[in-house]
C-alpha cells in the first residue's frame, strides 16, 4: 500500500479538523437551537468535562470571574459548576467569611468539584445535586448568582430564571456569562431579553461576540 507524503498526511488532518470545527460552530449550533425549541436542551456531559476545563480555556476565560463581581464575604451560587472550572477561583474571592453553593444536577459533576475543593483546602465551598427548577436553598438568601454557558442548556429556561429570582435577596446580582464556542451559544441580546422577561434589570455588559456576561439586578 502506497504511502502518503508528509504534506499530503498535513493537509488531510487539516481538512478533517476544519471541517470539525465547521460542524461545530454551525451544524451543531443549528442542531442545538432545534433541540432547545422542543425543550430538549442537556448539560454537557460528565465524559465531556475536559472540554470547559482546560488551559486554553481558562486563559481566555480568565476575565469572567471579574465581571460577575464577587465580593467578600457574600454568599454566591453558582449554577452548573460542572467539573468545577470556576468554583475554586470563586469561592477564594468570597474568602472565609463568605459561602459558595455550587448546584448541579450530575452528581458526577458534584463529584468533581467536592474532590477539588478537598484538595485545595476549601471549607467555604457546599455543593448540592438539584435541579434548577428546585434550588435547595431559602427564597431571598443568596447575594449573587452566576451561570456560566449554563442558561441555554435549561430547557425550560423561564421557570429557572423564576427560581434564581425567588433565591436572590431583592437587589441581589444575576450574571450570566456565555462563549461562541458553545454550540448552545445565545447572542447577547437573546439573552438580555430572556432575563428581562422574567423580572430581572440589566445592570452591567462586558465582553464582546465571543465571551461576554450580562449582569442584572434582582428586583
Amino acid at each position: 500500500m502506497k504511502k502518503l507524503a508528509p504534506s499530503k498526511v498535513f493537509w488531510l488532518v487539516l481538512a478533517v479538523l476544519a471541517g470539525l470545527l465547521f460542524f461545530w460552530l454551525l451544524p451543531l449550533k443549528l442542531l442545538a437551537r432545534l433541540a432547545a425549541r422542543f425543550g430538549q436542551a442537556s448539560p454537557c456531559p460528565a465524559a465531556l468535562s475536559f472540554i470547559v476545563h482546560n488551559p486554553i480555556r481558562q486563559r481566555y476565560m480568565r476575565p469572567v470571574l471579574e465581571r460577575v463581581g464577587i465580593q467578600p464575604g457574600e454568599c454566591v451560587l453558582e449554577l452548573g459548576p460542572g467539573p468545577g472550572a470556576f468554583t475554586l477561583p470563586a469561592a477564594r474571592r468570597i474568602g472565609p467569611t463568605g459561602r459558595l453553593i455550587a448546584v448541579d444536577i450530575q452528581t458526577s459533576m458534584i463529584a468533581q468539584v467536592e474532590q477539588r475543593a478537598r484538595e485545595a483546602g476549601l471549607d467555604n465551598v457546599k455543593t448540592h445535586v438539584a435541579s434548577a427548577y428546585e434550588l435547595p436553598l431559602e427564597d431571598n438568601s443568596v447575594d449573587r448568582a452566576f451561570l456560566i454557558t449554563v442558561l441555554p442548556e435549561i430547557p425550560d429556561r423561564r421557570r429557572a430564571l423564576a427560581e434564581l429570582r425567588r433565591v436572590l435577596k431583592p437587589g441581589g446580582v444575576l450574571s450570566i456569562t456565555e462563549e461562541f464556542l458553545d454550540p448552545d451559544y445565545l447572542l447577547a441580546g437573546e439573552t438580555i431579553a430572556l432575563v428581562q422577561g422574567a423580572g430581572f434589570a440589566l445592570s452591567e455588559r462586558h465582553g464582546n461576540w465571543f465571551v461576554y456576561t450580562v449582569n442584572f439586578e434582582a428586583k
